[in-house]
């Protein structure tokens, strides 16, 4: 029997079997939409984090500038309408009047200039890193915001939807202590509770500026388990989990009180390497470890289809994909002979990846780690907790090779460029000359010359390998048959979105 074989076989949990006989019958569209995730938020004051798993709270409880659509579009949100300079380094937004904070406050460009201040002057927060292009941010009057650029930036309006605005009366009168634990916002929810890796609880925004929100009580729980969340989406602990093993497939559809479908995704599954220690500094080890991992066995056996081969950092529901860039091919001959020409000591290489924050982790890290050996390397895995890993990545603090599926909820290859291919990011080295393009793709205008700067700089970080694009991950959701969903490419659940 082979090794994918042998998880097809024994991934999962046969004995949900069970649990299909012993559903409850349906029952009316809730009030209450209860929904797992695969982990817990990392923090509750919006400008101290940017994690897709954070962004289904801060998406329901709060309201940025602008927002990304469903098709990808930029959408006036709290800003009616926005304006830009020729050159692109002024810009300027008007605010929608008569929006109030959960506490009743009037929001105005005070609360707006607070909360990007706020932001550039946090060294340790990620969102910096979406707002960092940023020079000055003014008051013109309550209700306009100009914002002056450090270079000219093409898709402002785009990144700041990024940006959560926060209650600077609030804040003060709070502190940043209280503030972390019960934060307000304008969205179209509110919290109520947060028991940590237990619940998050939020309800509706009567008086919210689009219309009170149909489900009117939200839940989100955290099960880091993939074959527990599956559990408690059949005998009805949830009503939604948008992220499913796919070797349980088959028998959640099985079910006839559920929905289970597949839709694409945002992110892609990549490794990372930190080029700055041996033997990862060697480059004929890094395209050995490329050239020894089957992707289309990953994607197609391992993971039946719910992943794609890629050879692009970026999906294809971004601007900045390119199809002419193909997955590296197994070749596992080339992978031992690059091995031996490089002089590899024996050096055990630790691959650290999240165990909860994409479909089946383990199991691709275990395959990815049997095909480094295959090739004549020494791996050591090292699991952890998203809130654990994700400090780290952010940090660059990993001594060998990660494992992580990253992507732009802006559906924009930017995110993934000024997060780890320019100068100042999270990168463990950046490529000057890639550098120098990322600071270009952004100035212009023209989709077709923005592409090919962008195609220039994946061609680059195909050459290098500091990054190993692996599949695109799709998406497994299921749902209660009782409630209609239609999911959104980044996975995010936007409880004001069910009708």
């Amino acid at each position: 029997m082979t090794y994918f074989e042998r998880i097809v076989q024994t991934a999962g949990a046969a004995s949900l079997a069970a649990l299909l006989l012993a559903v409850p019958a349906l029952a009316a569209a809730p009030q209450t939409l209860t929904v797992g995730l695969s982990g817990d938020f990392p923090a509750l004051d919006p400008s101290k984090d940017t994690s897709p798993l954070g962004t289904n709270y801060r998406i329901n409880v709060f309201d940025a500038l602008t927002e990304i659509k469903r098709d990808g579009s930029v959408n006036p949100r709290l800003a009616e309408s926005w304006s830009y300079s020729p050159d692109l380094l002024e810009w300027t937004f008007k605010l929608r009047k008569g929006v109030k904070f959960h506490d009743g406050g009037d929001l105005t460009a005070s609360d707006v200039v607070f909360t990007v201040e706020k932001v550039l002057a946090d060294n340790t927060t990620p969102l910096r890193q979406f707002l960092k292009i940023v020079k000055t941010v003014e008051k013109i009057d309550d209700y306009t915001v100009k914002f002056t650029l450090v270079q000219p930036y093409a898709i402002f309006n785009r990144q700041i939807s990024y940006t959560s605005i926060m209650s600077k009366a609030y804040f003060d009168q709070a502190g940043p202590d209280a503030y972390a634990k019960k934060p307000i916002g304008t969205g179209p929810y509110k919290l109520v509770e947060w028991v940590k890796d237990d619940r998050l609880v939020l309800e509706a925004n009567e008086s919210y500026w689009r219309g009170a929100p149909a489900i009117k009580k939200g839940v989100f729980r955290p099960i880091p388990a993939e074959a527990s969340r599956a559990t408690a989406l059949l005998s009805g602990e949830v009503d939604l989990v948008a992220e499913l093993p796919p070797s349980l497939m088959a028998q959640l559809k099985a079910s006839p009180e559920l929905t289970v479908e597949t839709a694409p995704g945002f992110r892609v599954n990549y490794l990372t390497f930190n080029v700055n220690k041996p033997p990862l500094d060697n480059p004929l080890i890094r395209e050995a470890v490329d050239k020894a991992i089957d992707r289309d066995s990953i994607a197609n056996k391992l993971l039946r289809g719910v992943g794609k081969s890629t050879g692009i950092m970026v999906p294809p529901s971004n601007v900045g994909y390119d199809p002419s860039f193909k997955p590296t091919a197994y070749d596992p001959e080339a992978a031992k002979k690059l091995v031996k020409e490089s002089g590899y000591k024996g050096e055990v290489i630790p691959l650290q990846y999240p165990n909860n924050n994409f479909v089946m982790a383990n199991e691709v890290a275990q395959a990815i780690a049997g095909y480094m050996t295959a090739a004549g390397l020494k791996v050591e895995l090292k699991p952890m907790e998203f809130t654990a890993f994700f400090p780290l990545w952010l940090q660059a603090k990993f001594d060998g090779i990660s494992f992580f599926a990253f992507g732009s909820s802006q559906y924009h290859a930017e995110t993934v460029l000024q997060t780890l291919y320019e100068q100042g990011s999270h990168a463990y080295k950046v490529d000057p000359a890639s550098d120098v393009l990322v600071k270009r793709q952004r100035t212009e205008v023209d989709l077709p010359t923005q592409q090919k700067t962008i195609s220039e700089i994946f061609a680059q970080s195909s050459k290098n390998r500091y990054y190993l694009p692996l599949y695109d991950q799709l998406q497994i959701f299921g749902i209660k048959k009782t409630i209609s969903y239609k999911p959104f490419p980044d996975g995010v659940v936007r409880l004001y979105d069910f009708k």
